[in-house]
């Protein structure tokens, strides 16, 4: 027995966490989910209450749903214990829920979110619903104290007409994520003064129970990050007057449209460091689209998808400013176009690394073996009359996904690379459904290009 005591007492001073002061194991298992910082109370006497002092709740409802128990059950287990959580535990700080909601229990589960919404600083709420859509009316996200809250899931977000009459009901808030189903964005962001980061992914501009008329739609001027997309479907005809993005202090910009606005209204963003653009090419938004990218002019890093890509087509000269700051733009065609890159590429002076992901909208082997035995199609090149600066000073690394192998994408290819003084890698992706002997036909052509630098590496996979 005296051997067996010796073993539990090193044991027990080999054991230096347990003798930490309780605030700091308890931020410690604030990092971990509420039910493992439960299963720690097994552990020892010292750990038996500990968990209930930690001031994060992060709870995910999957394990109360199983075969011997019902979902109207399952929930049932789960609303009750949130309800002892804020009537028996110390204050939380953080709450993060991951649950399901149905009619059964949605009511009791927004109105436990409107009672801990003004005693918490985060709030992270996923619900996944029986594909119906349910209302949570803005009080129960009425806080003077939240800093950040996500919300995900089908939620309307309704005000039921309420006169706000510019009261900030979220004046702290400086974190937003909302993906849901139908929001007034307009009317939500005029109660949140001090919001520094914003993603938002809106699915309907109108309900059944509250159809408005959304004119314009103003951005916080004190936002840091945006990320704005709108998932309506295509066949919906969605028109506003303005979208406005008076944000001088923004960093981040992502903007995925694809409704029909009027006009835009922009700043000098001098401090923006990354942009991300995906406008649907309305007829409006083709007249403005030039005017936001000469806003972003002071990026490093620029990605522009398809559907802005469109919207530029159209102009026949690409009057933009420099952009002055640029080191890496990704640019996603549906078609290879070498115009439009040459006339950007003129526009980017420091320009390091360059990305072309061409989509393409001839999938399938029969349409691959047209394009590739059919090299003089969609020939639209021609040299510029002067080479853009970048090429010979700047331009280090070039991949290029998604080729097709046309005259165009060959000849601009090797344009590149005989003009790239400074070139050191050059990946070519060829199309996933590309045959091996087509590969090697595509690797033997460019392989007779004589390069502008000795240091360039060609791979083609």
């Amino acid at each position: 027995m005296g051997k067996r005591r010796k073993q539990r007492k090193a044991a027990v001073d080999r054991d230096v966490i347990s003798r930490l002061p309780d605030e700091i194991l308890c931020h410690i298992l604030s990092f971990l989910p509420t039910r493992t910082s439960m299963a720690t109370s097994v552990l020892s006497r010292r750990w038996r209450y500990l968990w209930e002092k930690v001031q994060v709740l992060d709870l995910n409802d999957d394990f109360l749903y199983t075969h011997d128990r019902s979902d109207e059950e399952a929930e049932e287990c789960f609303i009750n214990f949130l309800e002892k959580v804020v009537s028996g535990f110390n204050p939380l700080s953080k709450v993060r829920l991951s649950c399901r909601a149905d009619a059964y229990g949605y009511r009791r589960l927004f109105e436990w979110i409107g009672s801990v919404s003004d005693r918490v600083r985060e709030l992270y709420f996923s619900t996944r619903t029986d594909r119906m859509t349910y209302t949570l009316p803005f009080e129960y996200i009425y806080s003077t104290s939240l800093v950040s809250l996500v919300l995900d899931g089908n939620i309307n977000i309704i005000f039921d007409d309420v006169n706000l009459d510019g009261k900030m009901f979220l004046p702290s808030l400086k974190n937003l994520e909302l993906h849901i189903d139908y929001l007034n964005i307009d009317v939500f962001l005029s109660g949140c003064p001090a919001l520094e980061t914003l993603r938002v992914t809106l699915i309907k501009f109108t309900t059944r129970e509250a159809d408005f008329d959304l004119e314009a739609i103003h951005m916080p001027r004190t936002l840091k990050s945006l990320t704005f997309e709108e998932r309506y479907h295509y066949s919906e005809v969605v028109t506003l007057e303005r979208l406005q993005l008076d944000t001088p202090s923004l960093e981040y910009l992502h903007l995925a449209l694809r409704c029909d606005y009027k006009r835009i209204l922009v700043c000098d963003y001098t401090n923006i460091k990354k942009a991300c653009l995906d406008i649907w090419p309305k007829p409006r938004n083709v007249t403005w689209v030039p005017k936001l990218l000469g806003a972003l002019c002071k990026t490093k890093f620029l990605w522009l998808k398809v559907s802005t890509i469109q919207c530029l087509l159209p102009a026949p000269v690409l009057d933009i400013s420099d952009f002055c700051n640029l080191i890496q733009l990704q640019l996603d065609f549906e078609d290879f176009k070498a115009k439009l890159l040459i006339d950007l590429l003129h526009h980017c002076p420091k320009l390091q690394a360059l990305k072309i992901y061409v989509l393409g909208s001839y999938d399938g082997e029969d349409n691959f073996y047209f394009y590739y035995l059919n090299p003089h199609k969609h020939n639209g090149w021609r040299q510029p009359r002067s080479v853009p600066k970048c090429i010979v000073s700047h331009l280090n690394t070039v991949e290029y996904r998604g080729y097709q192998n046309t005259r165009e994408e060959h000849e601009f290819t090797a344009y590149i690379l005989q003009r790239g003084l400074v070139l050191k890698s050059m990946r070519i992706h060829a199309k996933y459904y590309c045959p091996g002997h087509l590969k090697w036909e595509i690797s033997q052509a460019l392989s007779e290009i004589q390069m502008g630098s000795s240091m360039c590496r060609v791979e083609i996979d």
